[in-house]
């Protein structure tokens, strides 16, 4: 089940909220599906085993109801997935990061830079996206 789901310019990021730790009630357990589109097609991501830290959440939440928002950032515990929102001048700079370790040995790190224009959408979409979510904890 998607609880979020965010469709605009190059990105679709879907979040499924999964569990709330028994033993700490600010850890969320969450599926997290990414698209990235290029010019030749598309990046994908998925894993369902996101812990992200109520708190952080919920000052993503905040800072996307914001009249201006600064710096806007969403984080797992794990450091696994970030998602960085910075207002510059003249546009939002986005910033995309997932890494998972790999079993055997190494990683597998994905990072997307791209910019969205001050007054486009990208911003009220992903805020109406998390304001639609029903909060779990």
């Amino acid at each position: 089940m998607t609880d979020i789901t965010f469709d605009s310019e190059n990105v679709s990021l879907g979040l499924g909220f999964l569990e709330l730790d028994p033993n700490d009630q600010r850890s969320t357990r969450w599926s997290v599906q990414l698209g990235i589109k290029h010019s030749t097609g598309c990046f994908s991501y998925l894993a369902t085993d996101v812990w992200f830290d109520t708190e952080v959440w919920d000052q993503f939440r905040i800072d996307l109801s914001s009249k201006e928002p600064e710096i806007l950032k969403l984080f797992d515990m794990s450091d696994y997935f970030c998602f960085v929102i910075e207002r510059t001048a003249t546009c939002f700079e986005i910033t995309i990061q997932v890494h998972e370790p790999i079993i055997s040995q190494g990683t597998i790190r994905l990072e997307a830079h791209f910019k969205s224009d001050l007054d486009g959408p990208f911003l009220r979409n992903l805020g109406d996206a998390f304001a639609a979510c029903p909060k779990f904890w």
